[in-house]
């Protein structure tokens, strides 16, 4: 079926997240799902029932005695939702979320990657050409419009073809031609903005993003990485460009462009705040430099 014709995409049926079980309750990435006499582990946990709390990325089997540690969110109590890579072992009563995990009452299981089915990170608006996508499970399908994107997912635009992409948080992103972009991590949650995070990888292409409510809420975990610098955004309008190498006049490296508002471009030699108006370059072996200057300020590592 193409993607013309099919059902629109969604996250916790695409990305494969949710095993069924007999008690209803989903399994993780990696997971088999379990029941009372044998717990699973896996990439981000299995579902869980009230006394079988999931495990993390790198989580070991587990039971009563034994509980999971590894990657996929922390350990909480009612007050303290899980959430994010970096997670902990944990007791009976706290169990962990998955990756992008969105924490959940009793009964409820987490959210995100591992937790009760992908949480979609956003939609795409309007799209031109081809546009592939490849999920954690190394899955490739061709996107519509329509379509769901997930956590994990690798997403490709060919010579001829762009996208618009809107996230939950209301952030816009552009993917120009033979452009490639890894959505590594994504969580937005309007009640709990210090879980919000959000890290794409551009690799290679051409992005225009408009940054959404959660540059707003916690700026500090929003970000953008190419293969020679890392840019940090504070609410704004921004072009960035990823050569392999060199193209005409321009070499290799990352080109960054504010239209509006600041970002912050952290490479391994040195950190450029750029403005509305300001540009910069970095090279390959990180070497940064501002193009159009208006009052950038340069700091060196």
């Amino acid at each position: 079926m193409s993607a013309a014709t099919r059902a629109p995409r969604t996250c916790s049926i695409d990305a494969g997240s949710v095993l069924e079980q007999s008690d209803g309750s989903a399994s993780g990435i990696g997971g088999t799902g379990h029941n009372a006499a044998i717990p699973s582990s896996g990439i981000g946990g299995t579902g869980h029932e009230n006394t079988i709390p999931p495990g993390g990325i790198g989580g070991t089997e587990h039971n009563v005695a034994v509980q999971s540690s590894g990657i996929g969110g922390t350990g909480h109590d009612t007050a303290i939702p899980p959430g994010g890579i970096g997670g902990t072992g944990h007791e009976n009563s706290i169990p962990p979320g998955g990756i992008g995990g969105t924490g959940h009452e009793p009964g409820v299981p987490p959210g995100g990657i591992g937790g009760t089915g992908i949480v979609a990170a956003g939609t795409l608006m309007n799209v031109s050409g081809i546009i592939t996508a490849e999920d954690y499970t190394k899955k490739q399908l061709q996107l519509a419009k329509g379509d769901q994107i997930c956590p994990g997912d690798t997403i490709a635009t060919n010579q001829d073809a762009k996208v618009k992409i809107q996230f939950a948080d209301g952030a816009i992103l552009h993917l120009l031609k033979n452009t490639e972009i890894s959505l590594v991590d994504y969580n937005y949650s309007p009640q709990q903005p210090e879980l919000n995070r959000s890290l794409i990888i551009l690799a290679k292409g051409d992005i225009r993003s408009i940054s959404g409510k959660m540059s707003k809420l916690n700026p500090q975990k929003y970000s953008f990485k190419t293969p020679s610098s890392t840019i940090r955004v504070i609410g704004t309008d921004f072009l960035v460009t990823h050569l392999l190498q060199q193209e005409g006049a321009l070499d290799a490296g990352t080109y960054t462009k504010v239209i509006s508002g600041e970002v912050s471009v952290q490479s391994t030699t040195s950190t450029i705040r750029l403005r509305a108006g300001e540009s910069s370059h970095v090279m390959l072996n990180g070497t940064q430099s501002i193009i159009t200057s208006g009052g950038g300020t340069c700091s060196v590592h």
